[in-house]
């Protein structure tokens, strides 16, 4: 029974100490790669994959995520989400995030394709855990004929 109290009381002391004891004793998730999954015009939408590998023993749950993707340095589409989704232990997982893209942005950014000749995307995002935000980047390259087609998919 004491040893029972004891450990009630030492747990109650140490939610006390807040999220610095947190992660003094929990490892931060590492990305492992960034993938355009999907784009298209058609759906309003990308889809990136992020991998992720949680090197705890315990699983650690996301409470949410955000980001922007560019094409040719002009913002097309963002997200900023809640989520309940937890990263088990010791795997790497893929989570999806779907972004919503806008339209009127997204045909501004594909005149300047045309102009250039070259559609550069950027994609800056984190996703939060209980032990801080995770910051993710991925560039890449459309060529032409795949923004052309992204608006028939």
């Amino acid at each position: 029974m004491r040893k029972s109290a004891l450990i009630l009381l030492l747990s109650l002391s140490l939610l006390g100490c807040g999220t610095s004891l947190v992660k003094a004793f929990v490892d931060s998730p590492e990305v492992k790669g960034v993938e355009l999954a999907a784009f298209s015009v058609k759906n309003k939408q990308a889809i990136f994959k992020i991998a992720l590998y949680n090197p705890n023993a315990f699983s650690l749950p996301i409470s949410g995520m955000t980001g922007d993707i560019v094409l040719n340095q002009m913002i097309i589409g963002s997200i900023d989400a809640e989520s309940e989704q937890s990263l088990a232990a010791h795997s790497t997982q893929l989570v999806t995030l779907p972004i919503m893209l806008n339209v009127d942005d997204l045909v501004k950014a594909a005149k300047s394709v045309l102009n250039r000749g070259e559609a550069e995307y950027t994609f800056n995002g984190s996703v939060m855990t209980s032990v801080g935000q995770i910051p993710f980047s991925k560039e890449g390259n459309l060529s032409i004929q795949d923004l052309i087609s992204a608006f028939f998919r």
